[in-house]
Parts: structure tokens; C-alpha cells; sequence
């Protein structure tokens, strides 16, 4: 009897051990480092267009102004045919003669650049002296006024915001003809003064070729590109009207 229950105790005990040698999942046989469940998906990269991906960063475009290659100077310039005036009755000035588009500029530049402010009588329109370089009336087949106004030199940091820097000097020409009329706007030149108090005259070349602070002389070059157009702007709607010549124009 006694050997009977010795074997059962012996068969027990083997059964034990091999059963904790062959059970994978077996708390003393479960490697948690090295487990990975089948049943679970594993991540993959993601490569939709939702991924933190580097902002692309575009190079900056600087302002085209024209640039005259044989001059080398930045000069705007264009010639406008007379654009017919309809008066109230629908009547049409068919033709602008010569004589009336020289008037016609010279009333402008006088009231935008040029009147002379020490002129004894105020219908003496007459440059002031600064200011007039040549003035041709016409005579033949052209007439001509070229002028080298100064004015504040006005930059745009914002859409609401206008600021002066220093002065601006240039050159205006204009040449009539008939039926037609010339612009030239050239010259442009920066004035500054330094941290003594120094004069600076910088010249608009220099901003527009130089490749340091883009974006600083790019503010300059848009303040003359805006001053032109709207210059050129103005004129596309002086000329055409109508005007009365009297002595006092000359």
C-alpha cells in the first residue's frame, strides 16, 4: 500500500515539471521585452499631406522698375496719344493740337511742382527758378518742359501708414506734339542726412542693383513706381479736357 501512494506522489510531480517546462504563456516563461501580439496592428508611417512636414519658405521677389540699360538709370517713360474729349452735347474735339497739350502740362507741373512762391502777381505762373530746367514753347513741330521738382520722400511700411524720409529730387520731361505727348521721369535721387548731420545724396541705381536689404531699398523703389503712375495717371486725365488759353499762361 505504501508503495502504491509513493508512486502516485512520483507521477504528480513530473507531470508538474513538465508542464511548466512546455507552457508558452507560463508566468515564469513570458518575456515582456520580447513579446509582440499578432492581433495588434503596428503603426506605419504616414505620408498623407496631414504630416508635420518643413513650410516651404519662398524666396523673396523684389519690384520691377524699368531700367534703362544705355542710360543706366531708372527711367520711366511713355508716349500717349490725345484721347478725344465728349463735351455735355456729345460733341467730340476730334484733335489736340500742340499749342493746347503744352498749356494743358504746363498748368499741371506748375500747380503740382513748380510755381514760382515769391511771384509779385498770382497770375504770373511762372517756375520758380529752382525748379525749371528748360522750357520750349512750341515752336515747328515740338514743345518741351523739363523741370527737377523736390519733395518729401514718403515711404508705405503699411497698407495705413506713411512716413517721410528724408527728401526726393528728379526729373520731368515733357514733349508735345500733335495729337500725342511724351513723359520722361528720371533722376531720382535719395537725400539724407547721416548721424552728424552730414548730407547724403544716394542715387535710386544704387537701390535698385544693390543686393543688400532688399526689402529696405524695395520701400524706396515702391514710393517713385507710385509717385509715377499716379503722375502719368493724372495726365492721362488733364489732357484731354478742355481749356481756354489766355495771356496770363505764358
Amino acid at each position: 500500500m505504501n508503495k502504491k501512494i509513493s508512486s502516485l506522489i512520483t507521477i504528480v510531480c513530473y507531470a508538474s515539471i513538465a508542464q511548466s517546462q512546455t507552457d508558452p504563456i507560463a508566468t515564469n516563461n513570458y518575456d515582456t521585452a520580447s513579446y509582440i501580439d499578432s492581433s495588434l496592428a503596428m503603426p506605419e508611417e504616414d505620408t498623407s499631406l496631414g504630416a508635420d512636414v518643413a513650410p516651404i519658405i519662398k524666396p523673396y521677389v523684389r519690384i520691377s522698375v524699368p531700367y534703362d540699360t544705355i542710360t543706366e538709370l531708372v527711367t520711366y517713360m511713355g508716349v500717349v496719344p490725345f484721347r478725344p474729349y465728349t463735351y455735355p452735347d456729345n460733341s467730340t474735339r476730334e484733335q489736340g493740337d500742340m499749342d493746347s497739350l503744352y498749356v494743358r502740362a504746363r498748368k499741371y507741373l506748375l500747380k503740382k511742382y513748380g510755381k514760382a512762391p515769391n511771384a509779385k502777381d498770382p497770375k504770373d505762373n511762372i517756375f520758380d527758378k529752382t525748379v525749371l530746367v528748360k522750357e520750349s514753347k512750341p515752336d515747328g513741330d515740338v514743345g518741351s518742359i523739363i523741370i527737377t521738382p523736390s519733395i518729401k520722400m514718403l515711404v508705405y511700411p503699411t497698407k495705413y501708414l506713411t512716413t517721410q524720409t528724408g527728401t526726393l529730387t528728379f526729373k520731368i520731361e515733357i514733349r508735345v506734339k500733335e495729337d500725342k505727348y511724351k513723359y520722361k521721369v528720371t533722376n531720382f535721387v535719395h537725400h539724407t542726412l547721416d548721424v552728424y548731420g552730414k548730407p547724403i545724396d544716394t542715387y535710386f541705381e544704387y537701390y535698385y542693383n544693390s543686393k543688400n536689404n532688399p526689402r529696405g531699398y524695395d520701400s524706396y523703389l515702391i514710393s517713385i513706381d507710385r509717385l509715377v503712375k499716379q503722375m502719368v495717371k493724372d495726365l492721362g486725365k488733364v489732357m484731354p479736357d478742355p481749356i481756354i488759353k489766355d495771356e496770363d499762361d505764358f
